[in-house]
């Protein structure tokens, strides 16, 4: 083999990104690999996109790169489900090793990609799937293999992590701070993947997946994004017990269990995860061996994402070179295996509560009551009078001991039919 032959397909920011290192960085990539590497094939809807040095190798066919016996390595960075997912398995189905940044592909068709991996004899990398260009596949796939992987929890997404750092820092609702996040580029004109914790869930059922060596879909993960959190409970938490909050993506493995969530939580200021602001992203894992390692970064954007891909291309690049590309996998996937994913019944925590409710006699004794006939037991409250309502409307916040997640559930049921309660009650977990 003369070189290693690349096509991608797809030259949006990373793309773009892809083909600058390969300029800026292309002798060290080939000291690397081995081998002369050279992008052969580049695809996009939009020929504008392509540089003047490779408008020979453009082709506004996907088909016409995956179907090329001279291509070896396939690229895929559209984004989206389709046509992404075609092209990845069709790459596969063509002897074609693939590397990819689609996480919503990979979450939400897992086995069928595996599978296909399996069945093909080759490789599919995608560091850049989750946390940009910080390199967690590789370590929690490869680095860290001699551990049983007993926790994952990260700040996954970027545009939710700029939005909570802007309405904790400048003291401003959910709307103005989406808007700075649009302003200066973290956001997308339909940011409803990321505020509903949608992209978090897809990463995380990556990482899970990794770990529990089979497919723990996303529709198995319990979601909760950012765009319900009030600017009330961001003050509240932060100014009078000092918690900030943070949507935190975590599995937690107890034998033949996962506690998977993607939730907003409260964090303590001792916590690794409360200096991590604006678009950074910190993924923590916990070995039984290795015991805690964190990982901190930028967690999108044009260069962290597209040093992830080229870091695949060069990996994978090696494994073509020196023939050794499926001769075992890269991902340990059982899709016989299964996993219990744990029920709220069988988990325990800490958690702030709030209540709305009239500001009148008995109204903090009925909570209190309510929620020790349930074996929740309180460790502070907090209860403020709305400017200018007194008499009217107040606000009764409460940390809980360690509490049984279930029952805590089953309590906020009653409390919420309760005629002085006046609208839904907020309820967060305590991670100290």
């Amino acid at each position: 083999m003369e070189k290693i032959s690349i096509g991608i397909i797809g030259l949006g920011t990373v793309g773009q990104g892809v083909l600058e290192i390969f300029s800026k960085h292309k002798k060290a990539i080939i000291d690397r690999v081995g081998k002369e590497v050279e992008i052969d094939a580049v695809c996009d809807t939009d020929k504008k996109k392509v540089p003047k040095y490779l408008l020979n190798a453009y082709s506004a066919n996907w088909q016409e790169i995956v179907e090329n016996p001279k291509i070896d390595l396939v690229v895929e960075l559209i984004g989206g489900w389709e046509p992404a997912r075609t092209i990845i398995l069709s790459a596969l189905s063509s002897k074609k090793n693939v590397v990819t940044a689609n996480k919503a592909v990979l979450a939400r068709y897992w086995d069928e990609v595996f599978r296909s991996v399996r069945k093909h004899g080759n490789l599919i990398y995608f560091e850049a799937a989750v946390g940009g260009g910080i390199p967690v596949v590789q370590s929690l796939n490869e680095g860290l293999a001699a551990n049983k992987i007993t926790k994952i929890s990260g700040i996954l997404n970027g545009t939710t992590n700029f939005i909570l750092t802007k309405m904790q820092k400048e003291d401003i609702g959910f709307s103005t701070a989406l808007d700075y996040a649009r302003k200066y580029g973290f956001a997308e004109a339909n940011p409803s993947f990321d505020i509903k914790g949608i992209d978090t869930a897809n990463k995380l059922s990556i990482l899970t997946s990794i770990a529990a060596e089979c497919w723990v879909k996303t529709d198995e993960i319990n979601i909760e994004g950012i765009d319900g959190i009030s600017r009330q409970d961001i003050n509240i938490s932060k100014n009078e017990f000092n918690y900030t909050i943070k949507l935190i993506g975590k599995s937690i493995f107890d034998n033949d269990k996962i506690d998977i969530t993607v939730r907003p939580t409260l964090i303590s200021e001792s916590h690794p995860f409360r200096n991590v602001d604006g678009e950074y992203n910190a993924i923590l894992l916990h070995g039984d061996v290795a015991e805690d390692l964190m990982f901190y970064g930028k967690g999108a954007g044009r260069g962290p994402a597209a040093s992830a891909v080229v870091s695949d291309i060069i990996f994978l690049s090696r494994h073509i070179a020196n023939k050794t590309a499926g001769l075992s996998p890269y991902i340990n996937y059982n899709p016989n295996k299964k996993i219990n994913i744990m029920k709220s019944a069988d988990k325990e925590g800490c958690y702030y509560l709030r209540f709305s409710v009239e500001d009148r006699p008995g109204v903090l004794a009925s909570i209190a009551n309510i929620l020790a006939k349930n074996r929740v037991s309180i460790a502070a409250v907090y209860q403020n009078v709305l400017p200018g309502q007194s008499g009217k409307g107040a606000s009764v916040v409460i940390i809980t001991h360690r509490a049984n997640e279930g029952k805590l559930f089953k309590s906020l049921e009653v409390i919420d039919r309760q005629k002085y309660v006046k609208g839904k009650s907020a309820v967060y977990p305590i991670e100290n």
